[in-house]
């Protein structure tokens, strides 16, 4: 018999040892730390024609969240795409400025709460499982440490204001900011973010995960700032803006410009191995470059 195919033969016989070995193993635990997988279940908020509108103190950060019950949910909550989303824009009328409105369903499962100057909205999902989710009663027998997945749908929630320095915290939900004229658009979300028709100063979008898309259309901004080691995927179109201030580490980081963008391209590595990489699309472009030593 020859040498590779004595080889091949022991590395077989191994895989076959080491697979028997494991599940003799695993049939004589209690098996705690294994998780059963259920189906998703839902929560479905009805769609009204009516909504609740809340006043919204003064603040400088406001942030969406969903409440933490005070014992280990059973529940993994998640929102459906396309479904869900905040949608911030100026208010239409007089009485609708610094409100948030939502479905009337959600009236007694909402909470809000201002620390110095920040405001926190929280939704209480399981209070809303509860009434509005669909989950068998069979389902219910469950071992330490099973949990559910349960997908949300019909969350609208409306913000009418200019300030936007906004944490939106629930897990894959879309964040919409159209028509706003103000300083400065700072947004965190985990989820799509889209900016939209607006006029500021400065606009500073972070998502969470980093391959979430970040998409600025049809606005005016003098600055934008990305950190490109938060940012993965994102898009400009049909904005004019002066200044995009670029920042990461690594040297994997590449940009793409179309023939329709100008404006000032800074680079500001946060060390010595960061690099930056750009690409044209177009008939021609015109590059002007200067390098400078920034101190910290």
């Amino acid at each position: 018999m020859r040498l590779t195919t004595k080889i091949i033969i022991g590395i077989i016989l191994s895989i076959f040892l080491l697979s028997l070995l494991h599940i003799i193993v695993y049939s004589f635990t209690d098996r705690k730390h294994y998780k059963r997988s259920y189906p998703n279940h839902t929560i479905r908020i009805p769609k009204a024609a009516n909504t609740t509108g809340i006043n919204i103190e003064p603040y400088r950060v406001i942030v969406f969240e969903t409440e933490q019950p005070d014992t280990e949910t059973l529940y993994n909550y998640y929102f459906t795409y396309d479904e869900n989303g905040l949608f911030i824009h100026p208010a239409t009328t007089t009485d609708a400025e610094n409100k948030l409105f939502l479905p009337q369903a959600f009236d007694g499962f909402i909470s809000t709460q201002t620390t110095n100057d920040t405001l926190t909205i929280k939704l209480q999902l399981d209070a809303l499982r509860e009434k509005y989710g669909s989950i068998e009663e069979s389902d219910r027998q469950h071992r330490p440490g099973d949990m559910y997945g349960v997908s949300i749908s019909g969350v609208n929630l409306y913000l009418h204001t200019s300030n936007i320095d906004v944490i939106n915290k629930m897990k894959d939900m879309q964040t919409y900011i159209s028509r706003v004229e103000t300083d400065s658009i700072k947004i965190y979300a985990v989820g799509e973010l889209y900016i939209d028709s607006c006029i500021t100063h400065t606009i500073e979008p972070i998502v969470q995960p980093d391959h979430r898309l970040i998409s600025v259309t049809n606005s005016v901004a003098k600055v934008i700032n990305f950190d490109l080691d938060k940012t993965y995927h994102w898009h400009i179109d049909n904005c004019v803006i002066e200044t995009r201030n670029y920042t990461g580490s690594g040297f994997h980081h590449t940009i793409t410009l179309s023939d329709n963008e100008s404006g000032t391209i800074s680079w500001l590595p946060k060390n010595k191995d960061a690099e930056l990489n750009l690409k044209f699309k177009g008939d021609s472009a015109q590059i002007i470059y200067q390098t400078q030593s920034i101190s910290n």
